[in-house]
């Protein structure tokens, strides 16, 4: 019976920590999903389709494609806060973006010793290839 009050901190100390991997994994995979959003966004606006049609051949005008890739990912309301946006364009015609950001926790901040954030990252990479 002495044992039974421990035990029962002990679950809530798990099941608070479960709750918190569970919204950092959340915000991870928004974190990805808002990466390749932006990165199919900036592909299909950054397309010059009169080198295309004149040669067949994909380019992609690097400042249109970076600008399209940050304002999509200003339409995106993440749950949590991106910190740093890298977009590149190689001559190959892909697009890459890579993201990071912070998941806040939940519960941990109640919690002696454990974080009140975890960082994340994603990549996304789209491809303007014709088939």
């Amino acid at each position: 019976m002495m044992l039974f009050p421990a035990s029962v901190l002990v679950v809530l100390v798990l099941g608070s920590i479960a709750v918190d991997f569970a919204v950092v994994h959340l915000a991870e995979r928004e974190l990805a999903a808002a990466a390749a959003a932006a990165a199919n966004d900036a592909v299909a606006a950054g397309l010059d389709e009169d080198h295309f049609r004149e040669t067949g051949r994909v380019r992609l005008d690097p400042s249109v494609t970076e600008a399209a890739a940050r304002a999509s990912l200003a339409r995106q309301r993440p749950s949590f806060a991106i910190t740093a946006a890298t977009i590149s364009v190689d001559p190959a015609g892909r697009v890459t973006v890579e993201l990071e950001g912070t998941a806040r926790h939940v519960i941990a901040p109640a919690l002696p010793g454990l974080s009140d954030e975890t960082a994340i990252g994603a990549r996304a990479t789209a491809s303007a290839a014709t088939g």
